[in-house]
């Protein structure tokens, strides 16, 4: 597996530390990466913003206000100035999927088509059973405030996530770019607090299909390591078994740490090689 780390995170995110973007690039250098791809939560849809359900602390902390972006461009320039003879360093967002809002996304990328180098395409919001986009790894009490009746049938909501990211892999970005498929077993974050089950037959028939296309659209697959550190969750998204059949598929996959801190930079990234390696062994 190159190393690359292909979706990380900055001050900007809300969520995380508030360690300067310089630190991570050191820190990355340092661990002998030699690909860097700044993704911060692109900014939300300021009508998606006005209609938001769910907590306000979310609403506020889920990616970066429109107010703070030439910030977030100025700071990937300057790093880029600094550290681009020691480390390749590219440009570009983690977006957010959000169903009924694809004009307005559409619309930001299609503004910053020049700056964008590359991007992660997410799931972080679903609809509820009243149509309303809910944050599903924001909290366990907000995803059982929100999907309570799902969750008494755990495949029934894993298939209404499924059909969520396949919405995403559909979506026409108008982008010429590396795009990205992001952590796709992300509504398992809280699988230990829930006691979630596996996925059952039907569900793995809806991943392979996801696998399936994600690769016909010439896309790419995060191989994220951010669900080992969560309490709840201990597993990469996708998991090893995911990550096999993807790679049996031929689907590029890439290393993301996730990383909203310079400590979590590079975190597990050598079993995850490793497990490739294995594989590429073995086949």
């Amino acid at each position: 597996m190159q190393k690359k780390d292909g979706h990380t995170h900055t001050m900007y995110s809300h969520h995380g530390s508030q360690e300067v973007l310089d630190a991570y690039i050191e820190r990355a250098i340092a661990l002998g990466f030699d690909t860097y791809v700044v993704t911060e939560h692109a900014p939300l849809p300021e009508k998606f913003l006005a209609n938001f359900v769910g907590p306000q602390e979310s609403r506020d902390s889920s990616a970066m206000a429109l107010s703070e972006l030439e910030d977030y461009q100025a700071q990937v320039a300057h790093v880029q100035e600094k550290y681009g003879n020691q480390i390749n360093i590219k440009r570009g967002f983690e977006v957010d999927y959000l169903l009924g809002y694809e004009p307005e996304t559409k619309q930001f990328l299609q503004q910053h088509n020049d700056w964008i180098d590359e991007i992660v395409l997410s799931v972080h919001f679903l609809p509820d059973r009243h149509g309303n986009l809910i944050p599903i790894d924001y909290d366990p009490e907000t995803l059982s405030q929100y999907y309570a009746t799902e969750l008494l049938t755990p495949q029934v909501l894993f298939a209404k996530y499924f059909d969520a990211v396949k919405q995403s892999v559909n979506f026409e970005t108008g982008l010429d770019v590396p795009v990205r498929i992001g952590h796709i077993t992300l509504i398992r974050k809280y699988q230990k607090y829930f006691d979630l089950p596996p996925f059952d037959d039907s569900v793995h028939r809806q991943i392979t299909e996801l696998l399936t296309l994600i690769l016909e659209k010439g896309f790419e697959l995060d191989f994220n390591a951010a669900g080992f550190s969560k309490p709840f969750n201990g597993e990469s998204y996708p998991t090893f078994d995911i990550v096999a059949e993807a790679y049996q598929l031929g689907l590029p996959l890439v290393y993301g740490s996730d990383a909203h801190s310079v400590d979590a930079l590079g975190l597990h990234f050598p079993e995850m090689a490793e497990f490739l390696e294995n594989i590429s062994v073995d086949k």
